[in-house]
């Protein structure tokens, strides 16, 4: 998710119209009490909280199932390539290796 769909959400959200730093300014201002403008700050926050969480989990939902997943058959083809390929250069390195260190063993003597 974007963060530019984050603030669309946080803005449609109830309560999160404001910007955070307006939102506490507001309700400092309409009530004497801190721990007052706390506990009523806190509900409409926490709700869009929630709801964020749940539109992740349901985008993550939507991607997953937007995957092409590769069957069985492909799976184990392409890893017997890669095998292959693996082993094929590893004993060609080797071979070129073992050739160089002989190489260079008879020109320092």
């Amino acid at each position: 998710m974007t963060k530019k769909k984050v603030r669309k959400i946080k803005a449609t959200a109830p309560g999160t119209s404001k910007k955070p730093a307006e939102a506490a300014g507001s309700e400092k201002a309409a009530s004497p009490a801190g721990a007052t403008a706390a506990v009523q700050g806190g509900a409409p926050e926490s709700v869009g909280r929630i709801a964020a969480v749940k539109q992740f989990v349901s985008d993550v939902r939507a991607e997953l199932d937007r995957i092409t997943w590769a069957s069985k058959k492909e799976t184990i083809s392409l890893t017997v390539a890669v095998l292959a390929i693996t082993v094929f250069f590893s004993s060609y390195l080797g071979l070129v290796d073992i050739a160089l260190s002989k190489l260079v063993g008879t020109l320092i003597k």
